[in-house]
């Protein structure tokens, strides 16, 4: 297919494994090129951008490649959740063309990239693997040009507020939500989530900031204390008050440092890898959520690729929830 794209470039394809057993499915078979006109369950779009980064030295741009990586070693089905995804149609858009040096140009390339996805593709469950964080921001811009503005909620893990103030240094991996807040993405504060939050890593005039906007901030340690399912129940709650669509954004920071070693910013006191599949699970049942976005994984950091293999089962479970609500089944 030729690329009529003008934001996305084609996808790379990476190879699987020589030898395939037609009963059990690899998860980089079920994802194809997307012809051009086909309908899809699923769109991929990569966003290997890691320029913002307050580290200066990030590899998390490797990120997306890293989880297709993973892809190769998973197969469709789940024992957990007794669940198959070999039921969808999941196309690999590509991934979004970036500019050589110019951040905001690269923020503007995200942004348009996803107007001209849903304009091509149409009604989909969309799955970004994206680099660093500063990319969130344009990414809910251009969900919300895409959708007419309508209200859109957020749930948001992470180890951080990320509402840095634009002007020192922004935009950057420390900004994404204050610049959706500030900006032009049809999101109120009251419609955010925040979960995941914890560590000597964070500002209290930040939380302030979270707090006068009527943000919710559920800490790592109060998910501890409270449970993921009562968690997860209150934060769809919360973020699909009044709204059109829920958009999920996972900074892979929000983890023990147990679990994503391969990440700038984790810490031992996250959350566990558990209460992370348990969210993904609920989360994609439910109709509102509408977009999943996974980043902040850096390879070059990463330890037997565990970080990335976990990016890979956040996408993968949350597929599997959405398999139950597309079906009423588990897909098998």
């Amino acid at each position: 297919m030729a690329n009529a794209f003008e934001y996305i470039l084609p996808p790379e394809i990476y190879r699987g494994a020589l030898v395939s057993d037609p009963n059990e499915v690899r998860v980089n078979k079920l994802i194809q090129p997307w012809d051009g006109s086909e309908s899809a369950d699923v769109a991929i779009l990569s966003v290997p951008f890691a320029r913002a980064s307050q580290r200066g030295d990030s590899g998390a741009g490797k990120g997306p490649a890293g989880i297709r990586q993973a892809f190769a070693i998973n197969t469709t089905y789940s024992p957990d959740f007794d669940v198959d995804l070999k039921c969808l149609s999941v196309r690999d858009i590509g991934e979004v063309r970036l500019h050589i040096t110019d951040i905001l140009r690269c923020h503007r390339n995200m942004e348009e990239a996803v107007v001209e996805l849903y304009k091509a593709v149409g009604d989909t469950l969309l799955v970004l693997l994206s680099g660093d964080n500063s990319g969130t921001c344009p990414l809910v811009q251009g969900y919300c040009r895409a959708h007419n503005g309508r209200p859109l909620g957020i749930i948001h893990f992470d180890a951080h507020n990320d509402v840095r103030v634009l002007d020192h240094g922004g935009p950057s991996d420390g900004t994404p939500f204050r610049g959706i807040l500030e900006g032009p993405a049809s999101v109120e504060g009251r419609n955010l989530v925040q979960l995941g939050i914890h560590g000597f890593m964070n500002s209290s005039t930040y939380k302030k900031y979270c707090d006068d906007k009527g943000v919710t901030v559920i800490t790592a340690r109060q998910i501890r204390k409270r449970g993921i399912e009562t968690v997860i129940d209150e934060a769809l709650r919360i973020a699909g008050d009044g709204t059109d669509g829920i958009f999920v954004t996972v900074d892979i920071d929000c983890l023990s440092s147990v679990y994503a070693p391969g990440s700038g910013a984790s810490t031992p006191e996250g959350m566990n890898a558990w209460d992370m599949v348990e969210a993904m699970f609920i989360l994609g049942q439910h109709p509102k959520v509408k977009a999943l976005e996974v980043c902040c994984i850096d390879p070059l950091l990463d330890v037997r690729m565990a970080t990335v293999k976990m990016g890979a089962s956040a996408v993968l479970t949350l597929l599997g929830g959405f398999v139950i609500r597309k079906t009423g089944g588990r897909g098998y």
